[in-house]
């Protein structure tokens, strides 16, 4: 629900959909996407500099996970094992969900998203365990 015409961290909601299925994560703590793009600046001697912008780089971003449960480590520990047997590894999507401040619902699905376990957590006596995750994806696309 938005606050004061602004959108706030629970209109969002993310799905990450991988080869094996949904990887519910109940505990998300933070989401972090970005467009990689390739920027380049051309210096001209007679006039002011022309930015460039290629779009060649896909998107790349981050999550983490206030550890509730296996989750990640069954889902990594999964992959690691069929990657040593040879399985063949599809890519997998991430969904975004937005609620909007006039009411409307804005979705937008990260393609060809491969994930990886940057830091699967700290582990401190009366402190949460937050696991991350980073992820490489080649596109995102409008789907309403």
């Amino acid at each position: 629900m938005p606050q004061a015409g602004l959108n706030i961290g629970s209109d969002y909601r993310f799905d990450v959909l991988t080869a094996t299925g949904l990887l519910t994560l109940p505990t998300l703590l933070r989401f972090n996407k970005k467009k990689i793009t390739n920027k380049l600046t051309v210096k001209p001697l007679n006039t002011l500099p022309i930015h460039l912008s290629f779009q060649e780089g896909g998107w790349e971003g981050t999550f983490e996970v206030s550890r509730a449960d296996s989750t990640l480590d069954d889902y990594f520990a999964a992959l690691e094992a069929a990657y040593y047997a040879g399985v063949n590894q599809p890519s997998g999507f991430i969904q975004e969900t937005i609620q909007e401040i006039g009411g409307n619902i804005s979705t937008y699905q990260l393609q060809g998203v491969v994930l990886y376990f940057d830091d699967a957590g700290d582990v401190e006596a009366e402190k949460n365990v937050i696991q991350k995750v980073s992820f490489l994806a080649s596109t995102r696309i409008k789907l309403s």
